[in-house]
C-alpha cells in the first residue's frame, strides 16, 4: 500500500480541492489514511452547499417579501449564486405566512424551501414527497383553517407549521384521518398532542402510525402508556 502522503499527492498534485490545513497535515503525518486526509474535505464541501443553499432560500423569500423594493432587488441581482426573481405563486405563500404569524424571515425561508423543494437541503438525506410550488386557497389555507377549526391558536399553528413543514403540503382529508384515528385510540386532545409534537403528522395513519399501535397493543401496551409515547417520545 502507497503511504497516504504519496497517494494524496498523486490524486490530487496541485492541491486543488483542499485547503491549506488538510495539505499540511497530510504531508506532516503521512501515515494518516486517505479516507481520514480527504474525509474533511468533503465535509466542508457538505457545510458550503447547505450555507449556499440557506443563503438562497433566505434571498428568495426577502425577494418575495418586498419585491417592488428596487434597492433590495438591485443588491439580489448584483449578490453571488442564481438570481432570485419574485414568483408570483411565492410571494403570496410567503405574504400568506406573514400573516398567520410566521415573521422570521429565516424561519420563512426554511418553511418554504421544505414545502416547495424536493430536493431541500434542510432535511438531509430526507425527502418531501408531497413539495410543490403552493397555492395559498387550495393548499395552504384549508390546512391552516382545518388546524384552526380544532382549536389550534396562532401560535400553536406557526408551532405546527415550523415544526413540520410539510404539513402545508397535506390536504385536509389526510389530516382529518389522522385526527380521527387518534381520537379512536383514546387520544382526548389531538390538537395539544399535535402542536407539541407536529412531526407525527409525518407518520402515515395506514402504512406507520397504525402498525406501531396495533404491535404496542398485542405486547399489553396499556392504552396510557400508549399515549404517553405518542405524547413525548414516538
Amino acid at each position: 500500500a502507497l503511504p497516504a502522503q504519496r497517494v494524496c499527492q498523486e490524486m490530487v498534485p496541485s492541491g486543488r480541492g483542499l485547503t491549506a490545513a488538510p495539505r499540511a497535515a497530510a504531508a506532516a503525518a503521512p501515515a494518516r489514511t486517505v479516507r481520514s486526509c480527504f474525509s474533511r474535505c468533503f465535509a466542508g464541501y457538505r457545510a458550503k452547499a447547505r450555507s449556499r443553499a440557506e443563503s438562497a432560500a433566505v434571498r428568495r423569500v426577502a425577494a418575495a417579501a418586498a419585491p417592488k423594493d428596487v434597492g433590495v432587488l438591485k443588491k439580489l441581482k448584483e449578490s453571488k449564486g442564481p438570481s432570485q426573481q419574485a414568483d408570483p405563486m411565492y410571494v403570496a405563500s410567503s405574504e400568506y405566512l406573514a400573516q398567520i404569524g410566521l415573521l422570521n424571515l429565516a424561519e420563512k425561508s426554511r418553511v418554504l424551501d421544505i414545502a416547495t423543494n424536493p430536493n431541500s437541503l434542510f432535511l438531509g438525506r430526507a425527502k418531501n414527497v408531497r413539495a410543490r410550488p403552493l397555492d395559498v386557497d387550495k393548499d395552504m389555507r384549508p390546512v391552516v383553517d382545518y388546524l384552526m377549526s380544532k382549536g389550534i391558536k396562532e401560535g400553536g399553528i406557526v408551532q405546527v407549521v415550523t415544526g413540520y413543514p410539510p404539513v402545508l403540503c397535506m390536504n385536509v382529508e389526510i389530516l382529518e384521518g389522522f385526527w380521527t384515528y387518534l381520537e379512536s385510540i383514546g387520544v382526548k386532545d389531538v390538537s395539544a398532542v399535535v402542536v407539541e409534537r407536529p412531526t407525527l403528522l409525518g407518520l402515515d395513519v395506514d402504512t406507520s402510525l397504525r402498525k406501531i399501535i396495533d404491535y404496542l397493543k398485542y405486547v399489553d401496551t396499556p392504552v396510557e402508556t400508549i399515549i404517553k409515547y405518542l405524547e413525548r417520545s414516538l
